[in-house]
This record gives structure tokens, sequence and C-alpha cells, in this order.
């Protein structure tokens, strides 16, 4: 056997056992997360919630263990969607406040125009009042 042949016999093994390892990390997920239907009725849930496979989907995985995957793709997908949803949430509250305290600074803001403005005529009409007093002088 020449070393090129060796080569590729040795990375098709490499290649070989890593697919064995995954299917057989997959079928041990398949079989934490399986049902039971016997007299004890069904497993109590755990905490941290696993993928729910029918058992058609499991018959099915010993040809190809595609379904879980897509089962899989499915799941973080899902999570995903909650924890974006979870985040928008929290968002619209961190808007909502801003947007209140913006209202509440432009309302504050307002006012004190407005103190401008009527201290401004204050000062208008004194002037109006020293100029007539001192066409009498």
């Amino acid at each position: 056997m020449t070393r090129a042949t060796a080569a590729f016999h040795n990375v098709e093994q490499r290649k070989r056992k890593h697919r064995a390892k995954s299917s057989k990390v997959m079928m041990k997920l398949i079989r934490e997360t399986r049902r039971s239907y016997g007299k004890q009725g069904r497993k109590k849930k755990k905490k941290n919630k696993k993928i729910q496979f029918s058992s058609r989907e499991i018959s099915g995985l010993g040809r190809s263990s595609r379904v879980a995957g897509k089962k899989l793709r499915q799941h973080h997908l899902r999570r995903r969607l909650k924890r974006m949803e979870t985040e928008l949430a929290k968002m619209k509250a961190e808007m909502r406040d801003s947007a209140e305290s913006l209202m509440a600074a432009k309302v504050e803001a307002d006012q004190a125009e407005a103190k401008l403005q009527v201290l401004k005529l204050k000062l208008l009409a004194m002037k109006e009042i020293e100029a007539f007093l001192m066409g009498f002088l």
C-alpha cells in the first residue's frame, strides 16, 4: 500500500468514526427525551426542556438522523425567537420610560421659556416707566 492510499484510508476511517460518534450522540439525545407509555405513565418533565420526538420520528432515525437535526434546529430557532421577544419587550419598556422622561423635560423647558418671556415683559415695562420718568427731569 502506498503512502497516498494509506493516507486516504486513514482519512476515510476518521470520517467514519466521526459519523458514528455524532449518530451516537443523537441517539443518546433521543433516548433521553423519549416518553414512556408503560404502567408508570409518562415520565415527569425535567426543568430544562428537552426536545420531544414522536415515536414515528424515532423509528425513522435508524436510517437517517435528518429528522433529529431538523427538530434540533427548530428547537433552537424557537428558543432564539423567545429570547428575542423578551428582549424586544424590555427595549419597548426602556423606550417608553425614556419617552416619558423626554416629555417631562420638554414640559419643564416650556415652563422655563414661559417664565423667561414674563421676565422680559416685566423688564420692558420697567424700562418704559424709567424712560417716562426721565422725560420729566
